[in-house]
């Protein structure tokens, strides 16, 4: 096998380092913040691992954060810092990415998107990923809450349907929201040139042709008469009697939410953090 030259080594160096800028993703680097102490080291471990993985196979930068001071912060406010002052994101520094907060101060778990992954995890998969959630925060099992997190994550990013409100434009950083279609007045419509034109038009033709009618029956001679109409009237007498009453009941099933509160694109809000960039995102408190 014939060795590569000092020319082919620094072209294969130069794809490389190429390759990384342009994925921007950062296998390495670190995923789990752990800084309220929630997790052992184990659990840290596994989910770091775990992080990663997901990342790759959504194509969206995945962190976990948990903390004991809030700053004085809304869960919000914190996970969009601490998303913007590390810089986070798959494609890019500050690109798409998801991040899922442990407020221990507020007692808040928050969720917060970046980029494209404002349209991608609606605000109804949001909503479902806190239902799931919900249960593991308020029983205290919060690396039970954090494997939930990185499995909805996956499911919601890879689930192929996005935001039907709008996208995420990389150029502004900012999610765009698609035009909103005026909607005509009920009586300009009916008040229309083109409307009234046809309607004319029709209602014309019609009177014409009963002009016609009336005009070619009036030139027809007389050949029946009231006697034609009477002479096999004949009159029944019929009535209807009430007897009894029948009461059929139905249980009507009630909504679980089952599948179709977790399926389908939805729509998606966004804001602007402290730091300039476009946020999505939505949490509760336990």
């Amino acid at each position: 096998m014939r060795k590569l030259g000092n020319r082919q080594l620094i072209f294969l160096f130069a794809a490389v380092l190429f390759f990384l800028s342009v994925c921007g993703f950062d296998s390495q680097e670190k995923k789990v913040y752990d800084d309220g102490e929630l997790l052992t080291e184990a659990e840290e471990a596994e989910l770091q691992e775990l992080l990663v993985k997901t990342a790759q196979a959504t194509e969206q930068d995945l962190i976990i954060v948990t903390t004991q001071n809030n700053q004085g912060k809304e869960a919000r406010d914190y996970a969009d810092d601490f998303y913007d002052d590390h810089g986070f994101g798959y494609e890019k520094e500050n690109g798409s990415g998801v991040l899922f907060l442990i407020d221990m101060d507020g007692r808040t778990f928050y969720i917060s998107t970046a980029g494209t992954a404002i349209g991608k995890y609606t605000d109804r998969k949001i909503e479902d990923t806190l239902d799931a959630l919900t249960p593991h925060m308020r029983a205290g099992d919060y690396a039970e809450a954090c494997f939930t997190f990185v499995s909805e994550a996956e499911r919601c990013l890879n689930g192929g349907e996005t935001a039907k409100n709008g996208y995420y434009d990389p150029d502004t950083d900012r999610f765009a929201e698609y035009p909103a279609v005026k909607e005509v007045p009920g009586w300009k419509k009916a008040l229309s040139f083109k409307r009234l034109a046809v309607t004319f038009a029709v209602s014309a033709a019609v009177s014409a042709f009963v002009v016609l009618i009336i005009f070619w029956k009036r030139k027809t001679r007389m050949s029946v008469n009231r006697g034609t109409y009477l002479k096999n009237l004949e009159f029944k007498e019929r009535s209807d009697r009430f007897t009894h009453t029948t009461v059929v009941t139905r249980q009507i099933p009630k909504n679980d939410g089952g599948d179709s509160s977790r399926s389908g694109g939805g729509y998606s809000s966004s804001h602007t953090s402290s730091g300039g960039h476009s946020h999505g995102g939505g949490g509760r408190g336990f």
